[in-house]
């Protein structure tokens, strides 16, 4: 028989050991590497029961629109750019210190791209300027009037 860590011959008894999980038969040299078997055993799971929340029926239908309270301003190009350039900040300077690339800050000063939220929020926060507007609820009743569009609930990115 030959030892399944270093691969020599066992002379005499072999002892089995537990080594990271696994069950081997080993020498006598290559057994303080591992714990005997019998005394092994496995770390157990435990299962915690899980609380399930119970749904209410009915409420009513939802109204998508709740969620959009916010909308970004139709002018974020020249609100961005005018903060920046009241710093004394150049796109690059501005770019390292809200860690995103130069290039996109270009892009959406040229309004080729609009900031995701996270972006935006960033923006907001280093430059000290709003980027967003509360939606009017005559806005609201408005774009239900029309009906809901696909448009609506989508965001549009362009290459």
């Amino acid at each position: 028989m030959q030892c399944e860590i270093c691969g020599s011959d066992i002379r005499g008894k072999s002892h089995t050991v537990n080594v990271e999980g696994s069950v081997l038969e080993v020498c006598d040299r290559c057994a303080r590497y591992g714990k005997p078997a019998d005394k092994w055993t496995p770390v157990s799971k435990k299962l915690f029961p899980v609380e399930r929340s119970v749904r209410t029926v009915g409420g009513g239908r939802r109204n998508i629109f709740d969620k959009l309270r916010e909308e970004i301003v139709p002018d974020f190009d020249a609100v961005i750019k005018d903060a920046r350039e009241r710093r004394s900040l150049t796109v690059e300077e501005l770019a390292s210190r809200i860690k995103e690339k130069a290039a996109l800050l270009r892009k959406i000063e040229r309004r080729e791209i609009t900031p995701e939220d996270e972006l935006r929020r960033k923006l907001e926060k280093e430059l000290e300027i709003k980027l967003t507007e509360r939606v009017g609820s005559e806005q609201k009743a408005h774009a239900l009037q029309k009906g809901i569009t696909l448009g609506d609930i989508a965001n549009i990115r362009r290459k």
